[in-house]
């Protein structure tokens, strides 16, 4: 019986199945979605949901910065870039 992958959310740090998380790189400090080369994370989709918050100092989307910020390992504007990304994406 095959098991499908389990991988960690980098935001809420929840186990999930790969195909219930969205997948992303970071290349030139330049937030992407991933292209099957180079290191990739993942985000759930409850995590991405956080951007819907309108308060832009929200507890739980600066937790979402942090991890970007941790994953990509300097400060920039990854969420607007997140959110340039699913706004594609969808």
């Amino acid at each position: 019986m095959l098991k499908k992958p389990i991988r960690t959310c980098i935001v809420c740090r929840g186990k999930f199945e790969q195909n219930l998380l969205l997948r992303f790189k970071c290349k030139d400090k330049k937030l992407q979605a991933f292209d099957n080369m180079g290191r990739s994370f993942y985000i759930c989709k409850e995590c991405i949901s956080l951007l819907e918050d309108e308060d832009i100092n929200s507890k739980n989307l600066k937790k979402l910065e942090k991890a970007l910020f941790r994953e990509c390992k300097n400060k920039d504007n990854y969420i607007g870039q997140l959110k340039e990304i699913l706004t594609h994406v969808r």
